[in-house]
């Protein structure tokens, strides 16, 4: 039970350091301010990133199970290297690193090869604090606050329908966990665990913040990186239009609704991420607007 506590506490503070990272990092992502133009202020490019999103589940499902192996690791390592090169290039650039295209190209490539060479949960973890933080800068910074709110009150719908009807987002966890693809945040609860050691953990009691056996302890944690980049974004918004005191209250508030959804999760049925943590979110926003606002 105590290494289970440590876990959800590690967690938490996963979540906690790759938003304070987007807050501190927040003057070298400047130049993404408006960098959508109109399309950035339109209600209509939150559901064209829905539709992307679901479009990409679709594809990897089903290269899941026509058993395309290297051809789907092919598409994560892919998605990470170009992911994470434009979420490094920003800091590179800020700090004056010469050829920060560059630098950051061979940083991502690096980052990549050793993930996939040694595929460990801190492996994974440390790149899903890079990517997570650089997205949710990137998208928090680029959109305008009418854009992010419904961005992610969609996907807090869609994460309810993905994982208590259709069921399919916990279907793709399967697959990432069985094929150590980089997508989820990886917490043991357990001493000398190994996350290259875990085999296909079946879909019973599993959502997108927690995975439980069929006994009644529990191996790892597991936490989708768009459980901690989605809220992250309206952090960030936040924090760019109203200031960093307003980051942090929108942050405190998806914090306050993680420790609700921890608890859910302990019941052992599956459990949406978003629908907390971006209510939290929206909560802690709404509270800095009627205080300050």
């Amino acid at each position: 039970m105590r290494q289970e506590t440590y876990a959800q506490l590690h967690m938490m503070l996963i979540f906690i350091i790759s938003n304070l990272l987007a807050l501190i990092l927040m003057p070298a992502y400047l130049g993404y301010r408006g960098s959508l133009g109109e399309a950035g202020n339109s209600p209509w490019i939150a559901f064209y990133y829905l539709a992307m999103v679901i479009l990409f589940t679709a594809v990897v499902l089903y290269i899941a199970k026509k058993k395309k192996i290297n051809l789907l690791k092919g598409i994560f390592y892919f998605g990470i290297t170009w992911t994470v090169f434009y979420a490094m290039f920003p800091i590179f650039y800020y700090f004056g690193v010469p050829f920060s295209d560059l630098i950051s190209l061979i940083f991502s490539v690096f980052v990549v090869i050793w993930m996939a060479k040694n595929p460990e949960w801190y492996v994974v973890n440390l790149v899903g604090i890079f990517m997570a933080t650089g997205v949710a800068l990137i998208f928090g910074m680029a959109l305008g606050l009418v854009p992010i709110i419904i961005f992610l009150s969609a996907f807090a719908i869609y994460d309810v329908i993905s994982v208590y009807k259709t069921k399919h987002m916990v279907a793709l966890a399967d697959n990432v966990i069985e094929y150590k693809l980089p997508a989820l945040f990886v917490i043991p609860a357990k001493e000398n665990y190994s996350f290259k050691k875990v085999k296909s953990i079946k879909t019973q009691n599993k959502g997108d913040t927690g995975d439980k056996k069929k006994s009644t302890e529990r191996d790892a944690y597991y936490m989708g990186y768009g459980d901690v980049l989605v809220p992250g974004i309206l952090v960030v918004a936040a924090a760019a239009n109203f200031g960093i005191l307003a980051g942090i209250i929108t942050l405190a508030g998806a914090v306050a609704a993680m420790f609700l959804l921890t608890v859910m999760v302990n019941s052992g049925k599956p459990q949406p991420g978003l629908p907390y943590l971006n209510a939290g979110a929206f909560a802690g926003f709404l509270l800095y607007l009627l205080m300050f606002g």
